[in-house]
């Protein structure tokens, strides 16, 4: 892929997260060497991958940039906060967790909302009405099973009238910078939004990969499982 302009991977784990494999360090070294400009550490339910993140690339500008946040279980299914720096309580109605990012600044982005076999997808009776609440809608992500719920996830931000993001959900290093938007200028929370609007979305999803995310899929709870009986991996 040959595109001009800034890009963001707007979803990734480290090994904060409960099935992530990687160390922040290694997430972003993954980045910059796939040519990432700025990516989301969104870990599930902590912020602590973020934070650690954000304070690796501030002592190295050679490192891509990081936008904190978190992925969020709620009564619901999972949304994303970005720029956020505090926790936020796990298991609250999504209406509440939104409102909780949005006390922090936050943004709001909803993932994946039509890959319904993805553990956390967020219910078919709140997409929707999620989706309005949303900020940014993602069209694309790197796990995904197959391309039929990016369609979907596209045609949902078109008819709301919301920016469509991209995101690896990255949780190894092979996964890192398969999908992203590009983007004109440097994002802060005040100018994301407008920029993923007038940016455009990139992915090396192909068949292979579609195959791949299944086997993938599969060993998430091998690995939840794992981590709960081995203890936590080093994280640096």
């Amino acid at each position: 892929m040959s595109v001009s302009g800034l890009r963001l991977d707007l979803h990734n784990h480290t090994a904060f997260s409960a099935d992530g494999l990687m160390s922040p360090a290694t997430l972003l070294e993954a980045a910059k060497a796939q040519g990432i400009d700025y990516v989301a550490v969104t870990d599930h339910n902590t912020i602590q991958g973020a934070l650690q993140a954000v304070a690796l690339a501030d002592a190295d500008p050679s490192l891509p940039r990081v936008i904190p946040g978190v992925e969020l279980s709620t009564a619901d299914g999972e949304i994303i906060g970005l720029y956020v720096r505090e926790s936020i309580p796990v298991g609250l109605p999504v209406a509440e967790a939104i409102s909780r990012i949005r006390e922090q600044g936050g943004l709001v982005y909803l993932p994946h909302p039509y890959d319904r076999l993805r553990r956390g997808t967020i219910s078919p009776g709140q997409r929707s009405r999620t989706a309005e609440l949303a900020d940014i809608v993602e069209v694309v992500n790197g796990r995904s099973l197959g391309p039929r719920s990016s369609g979907k996830a596209t045609r949902l931000a078109r008819r709301l009238g919301k920016p469509g993001g991209a995101g690896s959900d990255a949780h190894r290093k092979a996964q890192v910078g398969l999908a992203y938007v590009v983007v004109a200028a440097h994002p802060s929370r005040d100018t994301l939004i407008a920029l993923i609007s007038a940016g455009f979305v990139e992915h090396g999803l192909s068949p292979r990969e579609y195959t791949l995310n299944w086997g993938l899929q599969g060993l998430s709870p091998v690995t939840r499982v794992r981590r709960r009986v081995m203890g936590s991996l080093a994280r640096r």
